[in-house]
């Protein structure tokens, strides 16, 4: 049996059915973090009318293992001139499992203007290798090109917590560009797994995200997360998404429980 494409999977997401997550965008038994994301927002966007503004923010609390037979809630929390700020809950056996907040605004004219998160400079994806398929990640990362850039590989012991890599996956240009970027966003392991000397459980908590501008496909993505701080099992980091024009198109922090 094949495997559903993008398009058809997020396109059967609505508030009228649970769906559940296939095998392969699984990370052990809770769906990957960014495909729950992903599916929250297409719960929100299916909620809207077409003339919604463009997606500024949104806040993720990661409360449970999204696993089979996900229901979702949505509501309006407020409309005004210039954004509108959604709600959307997603339960399995009436527990709620994921919580998400979306901000859509539109631009205004402003006199302000600075860009000071500069797109690390870097070769195009053919020049470098692609992770081997065989290695043992979840289930999920197998969907995902993904050129490692930085020179530390996860697991290696290294010392500075960063993972900058190209990513590429077939079939987002068919969904939504919003979607995509959060499916795309947080598809590297969390950047202190860097550190880690053996394999050991991780667990992603929140996930707060911000898009610079009105989003847009991009054959490949630019995926960098940088842990700021670690202690107490718990590390603190930045990630961001440049597209293949070195544009900043996402950029967020993310709160990770680690076991190592």
């Amino acid at each position: 049996m094949d495997k559903p494409t993008l398009a058809d999977m997020f396109a059967s997401l609505s508030t009228e059915q649970p769906f559940t997550p296939p095998e392969h965008w699984r990370q052990g038994r809770t769906a990957y973090g960014g495909f729950s994301s992903a599916m929250a927002l297409q719960i929100a966007l299916n909620h809207l009318s077409e003339e919604r503004p463009p997606l500024k923010a949104a806040q993720i609390a990661f409360i449970g293992p999204v696993t089979e037979q996900v229901s979702f809630d949505v509501s309006t929390l407020r409309q005004g001139k210039s954004a509108t700020q959604v709600a959307v809950d997603a339960c399995v056996d009436q527990a709620i499992v994921l919580r998400a907040g979306f901000t859509f605004a539109h631009p205004r004219e402003s006199h302000i203007q600075h860009h000071y998160i500069a797109c690390p400079e870097v070769k195009s994806p053919e020049h470098y290798a692609a992770i081997p398929k065989h290695l043992p990640v979840p289930n999920f990362f197998k969907n995902f090109d993904i050129r490692l850039v930085s020179q530390s590989m996860f697991f290696s012991g290294a010392e500075r917590p960063e993972l900058l890599a190209w990513v590429h996956l077939e079939g987002l240009n068919e969904i939504s560009p919003e979607v995509a970027l959060l499916l795309i966003g947080d598809c590297l392991p969390p950047a202190s797994t860097v550190c880690f000397k053996d394999l050991a459980p991780i667990s992603s908590m929140n996930w707060t995200v911000d898009f610079s501008q009105p989003a847009q496909h991009s054959e490949w993505y630019l995926v960098r997360s940088f842990s700021l701080d670690a202690s107490g099992g718990y590390s603190y980091q930045t990630m961001q998404v440049w597209n293949q024009h070195s544009e900043l198109v996402l950029s967020g922090t993310q709160t990770v429980a680690i076991f190592a």
